[in-house]
């Protein structure tokens, strides 16, 4: 080794050293995952790094590249003291975890499925990289019931790095996610929580300095005689979000993490996304894998609000919004 960690293939990296892990695949032959004898977890790359100082950006990383930036520099102090503790006893499946409401949602929680289907039959502590908040612990919860596990024996990382053996990592499942999400919901509908009733939800984006629409109030005013209710769903509960969504037709709202509750929303609603000038495909995906119409409108920007552009505050046009609700039979 020459001191710096370095970005290799996956496949390659196992076929060459099966000592080191093992790939799996699913039923179509594609890779689903690796079991590593030992790897470090839980770290700003959020790949596993192995002992022999290699990475995997290429097959685990989700993020942008920025966060990338240790791949082939030498390695830090702590990483190479994290290699050399002893690993923690017994067998891992490494979840991860983010606070952001639509990541955790979609690339960290489906990731349980392993859990259930783990090639190995192995019972395996489920790694996590902080202590479950509150609405982290009510969506495991509602996972456990809808894939039908009895246990979760929650393993939270010592530390920013830790070392683990025999660990169980998949690669990403956001375009399985959807999928995994509603055989969840099918199975755990006798603990979901009794839908709201309201028909009609406009989604506020609060407790943001970015990408939010100065004038949202003025929406809501506009919107509450067409028999929208304005909801903050950063200051609602898991399980009032899952009531709120499961029985909204038509949803309008700001781009953020709080769409992803359309996830619980019947097939057949609507979403209206407000937006700056740049289109982000997020939730127009989330959307069409749950059988939902989707329509964006793009806003006229704040340009002095943010340097980057996609970060840029907007103004939602009324009559434009008007027009679009009339489209879809609002009026």
């Amino acid at each position: 080794m020459d001191g710096t960690i370095q970005s290799v293939d996956l496949v390659e990296h196992l076929a060459a050293n099966p000592h080191r892990g093992r790939l799996l695949r699913g039923s179509d032959d594609s890779p689903v995952g690796a079991v590593f004898n030992r790897c470090v977890l839980n770290n700003h790359l959020m790949f596993p790094v192995t002992p022999d100082l290699r990475c995997f950006r290429r097959d685990f990383g989700i993020f942008r590249d920025a966060v990338y930036g240790m791949v082939g520099q030498a390695p830090s102090s702590v990483l190479l003291q994290a290699l050399e503790q002893p690993e923690p006893p017994g067998r891992y499946l490494g979840m991860g975890g983010s606070d952001n409401y639509y990541h955790w949602c979609l690339d960290f929680l489906p990731r349980l499925v392993f859990g259930m289907l783990s090639p190995d039959g192995a019972e395996r502590r489920v790694i996590m990289n902080g202590p479950p908040n509150p609405w982290q612990a009510a969506s495991l919860r509602l996972f456990m019931a809808g894939l039908r596990l009895d246990t979760l024996d929650l393993h939270v990382s010592r530390s920013d790095w830790s070392a683990y053996s025999d660990c169980l990592v998949p690669l990403p499942l956001r375009s399985q996610a959807v999928a995994i999400w509603s055989v969840v919901l099918n199975h755990a509908r006798d603990v979901l929580p009794t839908p709201s009733g309201a028909k009609r939800l406009f989604v506020l984006r609060r407790n943001t300095t970015k990408r939010f629409a100065v004038n949202q109030d003025e929406v809501a005013e506009a919107l509450e005689p067409l028999g929208f209710l304005a909801v903050d769903p950063g200051s609602l509960t898991f399980e009032e979000q899952v009531a709120l969504f499961s029985g909204a037709e038509l949803v309008v709202g700001c781009h953020g993490a709080a769409l992803t509750n359309i996830l619980f929303a019947p097939a057949g609603a609507t979403l209206i996304e407000l937006r700056g000038r740049v289109l982000q495909p997020f939730f127009g995906n989330l959307a069409a894998q749950r059988g939902m119409r989707y329509l964006d409108l793009a806003c006229p920007e704040r340009p002095d609000s943010h340097h980057d552009i996609i970060d840029r505050d907007y103004v939602v046009p009324l009559d434009v919004l008007r027009e679009c609700l009339a489209g879809v039979g609002v009026r």
